[in-house]
C-alpha cells in the first residue's frame, strides 16, 4: 500500500466514525466532541468536587463563584467522550446562574441541551450534574465554616 491509499483508507474509516458519532451524539454534541469548552484543571478554583460514577468514570468539577453566582466552572474527566460532552455542558450551563439554580440543575436538563445523546450514556450527564452539586455544597459548606471562624 503506498502513501495515497493508506491516506485514502485513514480518511475513509474517519469520515465512518465522524457519521456515526453524529449520529449518536446530534450536531452539538459531535462539536461540544471535537472542540470541549472549559476542559481543564481551574487555578484558584474556590471549589472542587470529584465522584466516581457507577460506570468506573470520574468526573472533576472546578468552580468560582462572586456575590453567589457561578463566574466560573471547569471539569475534568478520565471517562469516555460521552463524559467529557456531559461535563463541558454541564459547565456551559452552570455559568452565570445562582447558587441554587445550579443545585435545580438535572440531567435531565444537561441532556435537553446537548439534544441528542446515546440512552446508555445518559448516566454521564447525571455524573457531571452530582458532581457540581457537590463542588456548590462544598463551597456553601465553606462559607457557612468561614461564618462562625468569624464570629
Amino acid at each position: 500500500m503506498n502513501d495515497q491509499e493508506f491516506d485514502a483508507l485513514v480518511n475513509k474509516i474517519q469520515n465512518e466514525v465522524f457519521t456515526e458519532a453524529k449520529s449518536a451524539l446530534g450536531e452539538k454534541g459531535f462539536d461540544r466532541w471535537r472542540n470541549p469548552k472549559f476542559c481543564g484543571v481551574m487555578e484558584n478554583a474556590q471549589s472542587h468536587a470529584r465522584m466516581k460514577g457507577s460506570c468506573g468514570d470520574t468526573m472533576q468539577m472546578f468552580l468560582s463563584v462572586d456575590d453567589g453566582r457561578v463566574t466560573q466552572v471547569s471539569y475534568i474527566t478520565d471517562g469516555c467522550s460521552s463524559s467529557s460532552i456531559a461535563g463541558s455542558f454541564t459547565a456551559e450551563l452552570a455559568m452565570g446562574r445562582t447558587l441554587t439554580e445550579v443545585l435545580d440543575m438535572t440531567g435531565a436538563d444537561v441532556l435537553k441541551e446537548i439534544g441528542t445523546f446515546p440512552e446508555s450514556e445518559e448516566h454521564c450527564a447525571y455524573l457531571a450534574v452530582g458532581t457540581l452539586h457537590e463542588a456548590v455544597n462544598t463551597f456553601m459548606a465553606a462559607q457557612v465554616q468561614g461564618e462562625k471562624q468569624r464570629a
